[in-house]
C-alpha cells in the first residue's frame, strides 16, 4: 500500500544489521517491506491500531523479538492491504485475523501468509534458544505493588460488559470452564492477552446482539496494553524505593 505520508523513522534509528541472525535479518527485512508504503506513526493513528507507536518501531529495531499484534499490525499495511480486505469474513484469530479477509489467491493475501509463517517460524526458533540458554543472572527481586488506575480502568470496562449481559452473577453460563481465568482479570491478578480479550467479548456476544467483536476486542486490547505499562512503571518506582536500591547509592 503506498505512503499517504511516506516512513519517517524516529531521530537516530537503530539499524539492524542482518549478519548478526535471524532476529536482526527480519527485523530488516521487515523494514525494507515498508519503505514507500504508509509510515510507523500513520499506521499507530488509525482507529483500529491497537499497538502503540514506540512498540511499532521497536519491531523495526532487531534488539528483541517483538509479539504478534506488533507484526501483524504493520503486515496488515505492508504486506496485505486493508483496501482489499472483505469486512463480511469472519475470523476467530484476533492477531491475523485480516489475513483471511484478503482476496484467496491475490498477492497481498499471499504476502501476508508467508511473513506470518515466517515470524512464526522466528518466534518458535527464540523461544527455543531462550528455554536453553545458560542463564547466570540473578532475577530481580519482586516488588509489591497497588493495582494502578489504568488497570482499574480496564477490569471496570470488562465487568461493564459482562453486566450488559445480564449475567454477571452467573458467570459460569458465559464462560464456562474458564470462568476462573476470568475472575483472576477481574481481581486485578492478570492481564489479558490478546486471545483472552477476543474470547471475553465473544461470548459476551452471544448476549448483546449488536456488540461489534472487532471494535469491542480492540478496545480493550488498548486498555490492557496500557495496564501492563502501568504495573512495569509502578514496579520499577517501587524498585527505586526500596531500601536495598537506597543503600546501594
Amino acid at each position: 500500500m503506498q505512503a499517504k505520508g511516506l516512513e519517517k523513522m524516529p531521530a537516530r534509528p537503530r539499524i539492524p544489521d542482518p549478519r548478526k541472525g535471524a532476529l536482526e535479518k527480519f527485523a530488516f527485512d521487515l523494514r525494507q517491506l515498508g519503505r514507500g508504503k504508509v509510515g510507523v506513526s500513520w499506521i499507530a493513528d488509525q482507529e483500529d491500531t491497537g499497538v502503540s507507536r514506540p512498540a511499532l518501531y521497536a519491531a523495526l529495531s532487531g534488539t528483541r523479538l517483538p509479539n504478534g499484534i506488533t507484526v501483524s499490525t504493520l503486515l496488515r499495511w505492508w504486506a496485505g492491504n486493508p483496501d482489499e480486505e472483505n469486512p463480511d469474513v469472519q475470523s476467530r484469530d484476533p492477531i491475523w485475523g485480516w489475513i483471511a479477509r484478503l482476496p484467496a489467491g491475490s498477492d497481498a493475501h499471499t504476502q501476508a501468509n508467508e511473513w506470518k509463517q515466517r515470524y512464526l517460524r522466528l518466534s518458535r526458533a527464540e523461544s527455543k534458544r531462550r528455554s536453553t540458554k545458560n542463564r547466570s543472572w540473578k532475577p530481580t527481586p519482586p516488588v509489591q505493588i497497588d493495582t494502578p488506575r489504568e488497570q482499574h480502568l480496564m477490569i471496570e470496562q470488562i465487568k461493564d460488559l459482562i453486566e450488559r449481559t445480564g449475567l454477571s452473577q452467573d458467570m459460569w453460563l458465559l464462560f464456562g470452564p474458564e470462568t476462573v481465568r476470568i475472575e483472576r482479570y477481574l481481581s486485578g491478578q492478570v492481564i489479558p492477552y490478546y486471545f483472552w480479550t477476543y474470547h471475553i467479548v465473544l461470548n459476551c456476544r452471544a448476549f448483546i446482539p449488536d456488540l461489534r467483536v472487532e471494535d469491542e476486542t480492540r478496545r480493550l486490547n488498548v486498555l490492557a496494553e496500557l495496564a501492563r505499562r502501568a504495573r512495569v512503571r509502578e514496579r520499577r518506582i517501587a524498585r527505586n524505593a526500596s531500601p536495598a536500591r537506597r543503600g546501594r547509592g
